[in-house]
């Protein structure tokens, strides 16, 4: 009897040490789409003030959040969804460090590029130059690139569009 009693009081022992409650601290949770509100007024702030320093004067904001600038006038034949399009791009972070520069043929809604680069070729005319803000969540999204654009980064692209064919 010893023994068994000395064991079931080893035991309640231990197990009263393993339960041991951790003091809870209550955080505050914050509605997701109420977190995604603030941020994204955050972020429409950040555009406007890169605008606004780098005198950015004409640029036009669309109905999607992105603005764009045209540099110089296109003359050839406008780019429109279901183009085969080649363009050039300029992509800067919003802290104008360089990601890259590239040249790449796709078709207008169906290749894999941001959303928001869709959105900007189209309408463009060949020959034409134009800067291009776009908001994160038409760009690279939640995760950025995973090496040069970091989660969350708008970005400014600089587009020339080469040639349009349909």
């Amino acid at each position: 009897m010893g023994l068994k009693a000395g064991v079931i009081g080893m035991a309640v022992l231990l197990s009263g040490c393993a339960e041991r409650a951790e003091p809870t601290v209550e955080v505050p949770q914050m509605n997701a789409v109420e977190r995604n509100r603030m941020y994204l007024a955050q972020e429409r702030e950040m555009l406007k003030n890169y605008i606004d320093t780098h005198e950015l004067i004409g640029i036009v904001r669309d109905g999607y959040g992105m603005y764009s600038l045209s540099m110089v006038p296109g003359r050839g034949m406008s780019a429109e969804m279901g183009d085969e399009v080649i363009y050039q791009a300029t992509v800067y972070l919003l802290d104008d460090s360089g990601i890259g520069q590239y040249t790449d043929t796709v078709e207008l809604g169906y290749s894999q590029i941001d959303i928001g680069l869709h959105e900007a070729i189209s309408g463009m005319k060949e020959g034409e130059k134009k800067l291009v803000l776009i908001p994160s969540f038409l760009a690279r999204g939640l995760a950025g690139d995973l090496d040069k654009v970091p989660p969350q980064s708008p970005l400014r692209y600089d587009l020339r569009l080469i040639q349009v064919n349909r």
